[in-house]
């Protein structure tokens, strides 16, 4: 509890802002919530407030301070607006009636407001893109082609934007205040608890004796952290910071390294039961239950992850690296007998999904659960020390006042986190706007049918390139948001016989709203894994494309296999191997290498099996298998008769695998 001491005036603010904005959202799950825009607004206002006190400038003056206190008297002013004129909204005629003065003054703060927020919290691309959106929005009449329409005056972009449920408090805000806040707030209760570490030392411990351990150990503990995140770039510097490392350590190149963690950190976002930020967007577009997407995306999800294995565990074999040194491992038993509660928070939320209940509760529960643990895990520390010891009454209440001090520091952290996502969706909810407005959204959906030629495979293409150009300047939850309501449409029309479902088509939009966290020339992740692991960037982004190819390929298979289909289990289970086969087969034909080199051939004839395991029926499935299986042996015998190549050196000894 030192940092009371240290805590500023305007730091004792933050807290006490960012504590109100968690027990705010915190009253929305327990109560059910309150009149939509009444919601919507207070969840912004709490985050537009902190964004400009968190994200200034420390430097510069007394002036600086009164620049701050000014943008927040501003954004509390615009934003409060609408619930202290309630009736005033929910009653007036939108585009018949003209707007008050004080109507435009504030709805322009709040257009200004929200493009700072999304630059200071994010970068310069969002705001860009959604200025963009408005300025098409008034000069509509002066673009080329399909893009042209009537175009809006400025005070009818403000009623809609401002005064109406169609722009920046549509779908993504209601999303964030009811679903994406809460779960940001159950992993800074774990992350606050010390899971992360948990789930690190875990995977090392579990994995660190295979060979390229450290690796191996960065898949399975992205994996679990990323979960709770919600970002790759936060995954990568969480987990990243311990692992590549130690991948270097163990004989790994400095970018495949990076490349690693990029891939495992990404795949954190698809991996139930959280999934990140979008999966609570795709209830909110869907209709379709918070549990029946989790259900559905386990098997995928394992896909992902495998590929990503595989091609490390073939990276390893290439180099003849080996696990591990056993002193630097941490023991299994102990770290399960410290923090095996680290991994029951999340099973509770998937038993609660289970029975139905909403997700909300679910969250709701989840920190619940958490506090729980803690407090029990702080009290059996104190019980033994007591009976070691002995204990004093201050002690006790010390340890009390410190737990009682941790869950507001998680309360603070969760609503900081939150903070660029709430910048994130009030930014897009002006894109949204503007996409009704226009009617872009359509023709965008039309422009892709006319080019796919009703070829749904073309159709996957096209989403994907407009998914990599949006993500270069979004964040996923954005980039999926927008791309959902373009390019959804035109997918579900595409296709003969390969029709979509609406689940289907939502979550190829997703997954491709990710890929801009791997793929060059931007791609954030990557840079920020190279320069945990002292790498050339370019060189680390394109092993990223290549580790994480799984992104690729796993929303095609939503479209031509019935990988989807869990209702039936043996088509979708019989899918699944394949894909594990494929992804083998596509590890070793992409590094070159099994059990020895493969020639430029070779390397052509395993992604001729991959392609046949990953194309629906079961004949391309047998056939793919026998082509992987004969190259298997081949190696195998190759193996029995020249031995194991020498292993890289490893300073400490290393066990192999």
């Amino acid at each position: 509890m030192n940092d009371i001491q240290e805590r500023t005036p305007l730091d004792w603010l933050v807290l006490a802002i960012a504590v109100g904005m968690s027990w705010f959202h915190i009253q929305v799950a327990y109560t059910g919530g309150y009149e939509p825009l009444t919601q919507r607004a207070l969840s912004y206002l709490f985050g537009m407030t902190l964004i400009f006190i968190v994200y200034r400038k420390p430097a510069g003056g007394g002036w600086r301070a009164v620049v701050t206190a000014a943008v927040c008297l501003l954004a509390v002013a615009s934003i409060s607006y609408p619930i202290l004129r309630i009736d005033y909204y929910l009653n007036r005629l939108h585009f018949v009636e003209p707007l008050e003065t004080m109507d435009m003054i504030l709805g322009s703060v709040v257009l200004v407001l929200a493009f700072e927020a999304a630059r200071r919290t994010i970068n310069l691309a969002l705001p860009v893109i959604s200025l963009f959106f408005i300025v098409y929005s008034y000069f509509g009449p002066y673009f080329p082609g399909f893009l042209a329409h009537k175009g809006a005056t400025y005070m009818h972009i403000v009623d809609h934007q401002y005064m109406t449920y169609d722009g920046l408090w549509t779908a993504p805000l209601s999303v964030f205040s009811v679903y994406i806040f809460l779960f940001i707030l159950f992993g800074a209760f774990l992350d606050r608890m010390g899971a992360a570490d948990f789930y690190v030392k875990l995977s090392m411990s579990a994995a660190g004796r295979l060979r390229g351990g450290p690796a191996k150990a960065a898949v399975f503990a992205s994996a679990m952290t990323g979960t709770i995140m919600g970002s790759a770039n936060a995954n990568v510097v969480t987990t990243g910071s311990f692992t590549i490392p130690m991948m270097k350590r163990t004989g790994f190149k400095p970018e495949t390294a990076a490349a690693i963690e990029t891939a495992a950190s990404t795949g954190g976002q698809i991996m139930p039961p959280i999934m990140g930020a979008s999966a609570f967007l795709i209830v909110e577009f869907t209709g379709i239950s918070y549990w029946e997407i989790v259900k559905v995306s386990i098997l995928p999800a394992i896909l992902y992850f495998f590929s990503v294995y595989a091609t490390v565990h073939l990276e390893a074999r290439k180099e003849g690296l080996v696990g591990m040194p056993r002193d630097l491992i941490p023991p299994l038993g102990p770290i399960m007998k410290e923090g095996w509660f680290y991994l029951l928070p999340p099973i509770v939320i998937l038993a609660i999904l289970m029975t139905g209940r909403p997700v909300p509760y679910a969250g709701l529960v989840g920190i619940l659960s958490v506090v729980l643990l803690a407090g029990l895990k702080g009290a059996l520390v104190l019980l033994e020390k007591a009976r070691r010891e002995g204990t004093s009454v201050s002690e006790v209440v010390s340890e009390i006042g410190r737990g009682l001090w941790n869950i507001v520091l998680a309360l603070e952290k969760g609503a900081i986190q939150s903070l660029p996502i709430c910048a994130a969706v009030g930014a897009v909810g002006l894109i949204m706007g503007a996409l009704f407005q226009t009617g872009l959204g359509l023709k965008f959906s039309s422009l892709v049918t006319n080019l796919a030629n009703d070829s749904l495979f073309l159709g996957i293409l096209l989403v994907g390139i407009a998914s990599f150009v949006l993500g270069m300047g979004l964040p996923t939850s954005a980039a999926y948001i927008v791309l959902s309501v373009m390019a959804v449409p035109a997918l579900l029309e595409l296709g003969e016989p390969f029709k979509l479902s609406l689940l289907g088509a939502h979550l190829i939009v997703f997954w491709y709203s990710l890929d801009s966290c791997f793929t060059p020339p931007v791609c954030v992740p990557a840079y920020t894994a190279a320069g945990i692991a002292d790498a050339n960037p370019a060189k680390a982004a394109w092993a990223s494309f290549r580790t994480a190819k799984g992104m690729y390929i796993v929303p095609l298979m939503f479209a031509f296999t019935p990988i989807l289909l869990i209702r039936q289990p043996w088509l979708s289970l019989e899918t699944f191997a394949a894909g594990l086969l494929g992804f083998q087969a596509l590890a070793a034909g992409m590094v070159g290498f099994m059990y020895f080199r493969f020639s430029t051939p070779m390397r052509g004839y395993l992604f001729l099996a991959a392609g046949l395991l990953f194309w629906p029926g079961y004949l391309n499935h047998l056939a793919g298998a026998i082509m992987l299986g004969a190259v298997f042996i081949l190696q195998r015998r190759r193996l029995a008769e020249e031995g194991e190549p020498t292993p890289a050196p490893v300073a400490g000894g290393a066990a192999s695998a």
